[in-house]
């Protein structure tokens, strides 16, 4: 019994890394297809935007990348109030954005998560598993 919780504990284990794996390579793809470097600034400048301090600090703005391939009106985006803040008093902050997904945007330069290490852990524990189960049903009952 012990032997065949050991070969499913394989089993799940090296689902779940390669389920991480690929959601990572998923986000790394995704992210080298569709990022694009712009500021961002307030949609309407001439509109007059207060950014309310205390109690939730996660505000609704609306807001304009502008790239050289254009500028994108994004309504509603949501913001940290320092960031809010940062707009309302005129700020135009760096961004990259994705294209397919224009609500989220990184205000920072950030190292995306490395698949591989993920993707061959979980294939040397697929390979423990297929190798671990053959010599279960190798051995006599």
């Amino acid at each position: 019994m012990r032997k065949i919780i050991f070969v499913a504990m394989l089993f799940c284990a090296s689902n779940a890394c390669l389920l991480i794996g690929g959601i990572y390579l998923y986000e790394n793809i995704d992210y080298r297809l569709h990022s694009q470097r712009a500021t961002m600034e307030l949609a309407d400048p001439s509109k007059k935007v207060t950014v309310p301090t205390g109690g939730y600090d996660v505000h609704l703005i609306d807001v304009r990348y502008v790239s050289s391939r254009g500028d994108l009106v994004v309504p509603r985006k949501r913001l940290s109030g320092e960031i809010a803040r940062q707009l309302a008093s005129g700020a135009k902050l760096p961004v990259t954005y994705l294209t397919n997904n224009p609500q989220h945007a990184d205000f920072t330069e950030i190292e995306k998560p490395n698949p591989w290490g993920w993707l061959a852990l979980g294939l040397v524990l697929l390979a423990t598993f297929l190798y671990a189960l053959k010599l279960i049903r190798r051995e006599p009952q």
